[in-house]
């Protein structure tokens, strides 16, 4: 019923931003007029789309430079016949109301974290649950699995949602607040923002914590303000929106991938004649390995910026906070129907890769 309930709610959302002219409204182009003539080659080079894109990313942000990389690129591969309008610092839908917006057929292509395609299929919760990849070769391992592309192809056919790109990662959320943090108990009394998605909230709640959902753009005031004690998130984050000047001590939880994931509507995809069709996705890509290979060399250089900031590190317990998200997990398999043999498939599949990498 919840899953219903946030679905209908997205969508009675975008539609009345869309009856009353509101900036998040979805466009009123849908994937039957999106273009010429859907699938024939013959009028490709007659064939204009534009595409909205949105997300919630600042300008000093890896998310937001790699959108409009990829906005560039495809302009300039697919010779103009594609545009992507990008609006980031959540100008324009974001989070779930986002996703909805592909569900719904618009002309739409977004950037968000995985766990709200579980409000359509409850696994996705499980790929990206906590305490689970170590490393972006082992997370690209995963999503280049069997696993995902069957997850994708279901997404895509039941619920209208086509994965693009799985490869915007800029780095580990941890935690990061003003005391030093090496076991849960520490964290109890707390209050940490999080994303507004469930799977955040829940695992905040395990870490020790207690959440305060709000967008990121409220944060800083809110830290400022000392509503909330700190946020969990990654080193670019801390560093590109001037976090660091509210908390000084990070904890290297590491809990979670800070990955986004590209998307848009199915139906506007495969209007798209296959010529431009095949570029964008070579355009999506080559972004998203651009964004994950630039963030990860940078990070050295950002941990040394952060420390000259005043700002500190420390190791944690990593058993301990393993065994407090356990029952993330559970939770996801009661409120969302994951499969509940799924988490342990991925455990073994990485301590397979593991084995055989390390």
């Amino acid at each position: 019923m919840r899953k219903v309930l946030s679905v209908v709610l997205a969508a009675t959302m975008a539609m009345s931003l869309a009856a009353c002219g509101g900036s998040g409204a979805k466009t009123d182009t849908k994937a039957a007029d999106a273009g010429t003539a859907a699938g024939d080659e013959a009028s490709a080079d007659d064939y204009y789309i534009t595409i909205k894109f949105s997300n919630v990313f600042q300008p000093a942000e890896w998310n937001y430079k790699a959108s409009e990389y990829l906005a560039d690129l495809v302009k300039e591969k697919t010779d103009g016949h594609i545009t992507l309008e990008y609006y980031g610092q959540n100008q324009l839908d974001c989070y779930a109301e986002s996703v909805a917006q592909a569900h719904n057929g618009a002309v739409w292509m977004g950037l968000e974290e995985p766990s709200y395609f579980a409000d359509y299929i409850g696994d996705y919760n499980v790929l990206v649950g906590p305490m689970l990849y170590k490393n972006n070769a082992e997370y690209n391992a995963v999503m280049d699995s069997d696993i995902v592309k069957d997850l994708n192809a279901k997404l895509a056919s039941e619920h209208n949602i086509h994965v693009l790109d799985t490869h915007y990662s800029f780095g580990f959320r941890s935690v990061c607040t003003n005391k030093v943090v090496e076991k849960p108990a520490d964290l109890n009394g707390l209050i940490m923002r999080s994303t507004e998605s469930p799977l955040f909230v829940k695992t905040i709640t395990c870490l020790g914590a207690t959440p305060s959902a709000m967008s990121f753009t409220e944060c800083l005031s809110a830290m400022s303000s000392g509503v909330v004690d700190g946020f969990e998130g990654s080193i670019s984050t801390l560093k590109d929106t001037g976090a660091y000047e509210y908390t000084k001590k990070v904890a290297n939880t590491n809990h979670f991938i800070a990955t986004r994931w590209l998307f848009m509507a199915e139906d506007v995809y495969q209007s798209i004649p296959e010529k431009w069709r095949n570029i964008l996705d070579e355009c999506c890509v080559e972004a998203g390995k651009w964004e994950q290979e630039n963030a990860e060399n940078d990070e050295a250089s950002m941990i040394e910026f952060l420390k000259d900031k005043g700002v500190e590190w420390n190791d944690v317990d990593i058993d301990a906070f393993t065994e407090a998200c356990a029952p993330v997990y559970d939770w996801i398999v009661d409120e969302y129907g994951a499969d509940p043999e799924l988490h342990q498939k991925l455990v073994d599949f990485l301590n397979d890769y593991r084995a055989k990498n390390e």
